[in-house]
């Protein structure tokens, strides 16, 4: 069995890691600064590493112990955790989720009310997520992220969802007029961005429309915003299987070609390997790959 430092021990390092100075940890934790200093010494020696660069009463830790503070946090909120629900099975566990907007607005959110069906004692917490976020934040359990992959993903689990396909869609009354015909046609519409550089578009047009321009085009910080403006009728959007199945499925959209291009990202569900241990996360992950194989 792994030998660990003490609790105590633990305990000392995080007060004074988070305070970046041994007096006013030793105030939080009600000791002496002489017992903090003590404690930080004996870890130090059972670690085999220096944790901070001493500058007087003030201190600083080094690259080591941030790395070490991140999973110590990490570990206190679980122990709690746990502690909470033994002292109360019925109390509400706590899980924070960050999302990619367009994911949350045209796929998720809908769906959350089977969630809390099946799982009411979870209080669900949904925070945005940058487009190319990598990784989560220390306050974040589980991300659905969107890109090429976390660059440094040791320590965390990552499952990537399955591969995209994107394809024109636009309103039906705009499809009625009749002047969407052949991919070329695009060329007299506006055309609709998720994304500020038109890579999308650009690979569709390019793969099954040739060298044209469009009339016009319209920039969205993401798809939920440029879907809905398709669905408005103002011009033809870039939509995929997963953002925009529920407006197909409805008939707000519709797809005048059947033409599509793989994305050069996906959706990833990325979460630190030690949040694994939390059942809220287990839970969420097993429920969010039942709605996927379902979608």
């Amino acid at each position: 069995m792994r030998r660990l430092p003490s609790l105590t021990a633990l305990r000392t390092f995080e007060c004074a890691a988070r305070h970046a100075h041994f007096g006013r940890a030793a105030a939080e934790l009600c000791v002496t600064d002489s017992a903090v200093s003590h404690q930080i010494r004996q870890l130090e020696e059972q670690l085999g590493a220096s944790l901070f660069v001493r500058e007087g009463r003030q201190v600083s830790p080094t690259p080591a112990a941030q790395r070490l503070l991140q999973s110590v946090q990490q570990a206190f909120e679980l122990i709690g955790e746990a502690c909470d629900e033994l002292r109360d099975p019925g109390s509400q566990a706590q899980l924070r989720v960050a999302v990619t907007a367009e994911l949350a607005q045209k796929w998720l959110v809908s769906r959350l009310a089977d969630f809390s069906a099946r799982f009411p004692h979870i209080t669900l917490h949904l925070h945005e997520q940058a487009l190319e976020g990598r990784l989560p934040g220390n306050d974040i359990d589980l991300a659905i992220t969107y890109g090429t992959g976390p660059e440094d993903a040791s320590g965390y689990f990552v499952r990537p969802l399955p591969t995209l396909l994107f394809f024109p869609v636009c309103s039906p009354s705009l499809f009625n007029q009749g002047s969407l015909k052949q991919p070329r046609d695009l060329a007299r519409h506006c055309l609709l961005h998720d994304d500020q550089d038109g890579k999308t578009w650009m690979a569709w047009l390019t793969t099954h429309a040739g060298d044209i321009q469009a009339s016009r085009q319209l920039y969205f910080p993401h798809a939920g915003l440029a879907l809905e403006a398709a669905a408005q009728g103002q011009g033809v959007a870039m939509g995929d299987n997963l953002t925009a199945a529920e407006d197909l499925a409805s008939g707000r959209l519709v797809r005048p070609f059947a033409a599509s291009v793989t994305s050069l990202g996906q959706y990833a569900l990325v979460c630190e390997r030690i949040r694994l241990e939390k059942p809220a996360v287990l839970q969420f992950l097993d429920w969010l790959s039942d709605q996927l194989a379902n979608s």
